[in-house]
């Protein structure tokens, strides 16, 4: 029978290299969507600003798992600019039909994630450290 401590390193490594996994998985299905998109595009004719939108996002999601393999890590803003992009993307699907609140609303919510993203930033570099923006 295994100790406690002997449990606990099986289980993280265990863990741990589920985690690799699914990152690989992720960063393997965003690429797969870029070329979803890529085909879509090829088959309609046209490039949309949807469209592009679409592909940043991938490309934001690429990245931060990428950056997780290189900091073992992932700094917290990187999911609030997927947050940005996805908002913007939302706006520029609901197109000229859209309610001015619900504009409001949403532009309101890219300003507020916006805001936080600045004030994590500037308090990962002048209240925690230079040390603690390479997470």
């Amino acid at each position: 029978m295994l100790s406690n401590e002997a449990l606990d390193r099986w289980l993280s490594t265990v863990f741990h290299y589920v985690e690799k996994a699914v990152l690989v998985l992720v960063g393997g299905l965003a690429l797969l969507g870029i070329g979803q998109l890529i085909f879509e595009i090829m088959q309609h004719g046209k490039i949309q600003l949807q469209d592009l939108l679409m592909m940043f996002i991938f490309i934001e999601i690429m990245a931060m798992a990428n950056i997780y393999f290189v900091r073992r890590s992932v700094p917290f803003t990187y999911p609030m600019f997927i947050a940005v992009t996805a908002l913007s993307r939302l706006i520029v699907l609901q197109g000229k039909n859209i309610a001015p609140e619900n504009l409001l609303y949403e532009s309101g919510a890219i300003l507020l994630v916006s805001i936080a993203i600045l004030v994590l930033r500037f308090s990962q570099r002048h209240c925690l450290g230079e040390e603690s923006e390479h997470r």
